[in-house]
């Protein structure tokens, strides 16, 4: 099963992020975390006292979130590209997810990612070109290794908003590599 990261925050209507998941998902059952919906807030001090707390108690059916993740047998990210990355929204869904016993342990020699998903698939689009600033990309390439995720993949559709581009076209050729499985390790 496919857990889908929906960080699509224009919603499915309007989201051409959210069409290309759709083609990647393509009938495959899978398990949606929206968080155009209902996003985690960020971590204040208190709330990290207090997660922290729930980490030493032992009792880690309180973090959900981390549980699904570390869990989940493939994963999906959908999120467009804003500000040189990805919604903030989805920036406070990792700081939830990284929660030590549960997708990494802390080792004498470093840390050890314990999630069980074979690949992590990222797809974001662009209305203009990304370029070599697709830090998105590699901050998840980044978290692939620390959680111990041995392949990734991403996919992005860029210049749609570029005037005479052709954004049905660039989206159908996206699709086309989506659906072709070519990775981008």
């Amino acid at each position: 099963m496919i857990l889908f990261i929906n960080a699509c925050m224009r919603g499915a209507e309007i989201s051409r992020t959210y069409k290309l998941c759709l083609d990647f998902l393509n009938g495959r059952e899978n398990t949606v975390i929206d968080l155009s919906k209902a996003s985690p807030s960020y971590y204040t001090a208190e709330a990290i006292i207090e997660r922290d707390r729930i980490i030493d108690s032992g009792n880690l059916s309180l973090l959900q979130d981390a549980q699904k993740f570390a869990a989940a047998e493939e994963i999906l990210i959908g999120a467009p590209y804003w500000d040189l990355s990805f919604p903030a929204a989805l920036k406070c869904y990792i700081e939830h997810i990284c929660v030590r016993n549960v997708t990494f342990k802390a080792t004498p020699t470093g840390t050890v990612g314990l999630c069980r998903a074979k690949r992590l698939t990222y797809i974001t689009t662009a209305g203009g070109y990304i370029g070599e600033n697709d830090h998105g990309t590699e901050y998840f390439r980044g978290l692939c290794k620390f959680f111990n995720i041995p392949e990734f993949q991403s996919f992005r559709a860029e210049g749609l908003d570029i005037e005479d581009n052709d954004t049905e076209a660039i989206m159908e050729q996206t699709t086309k590599k989506i659906l072709g499985g070519n990775f981008k390790c």
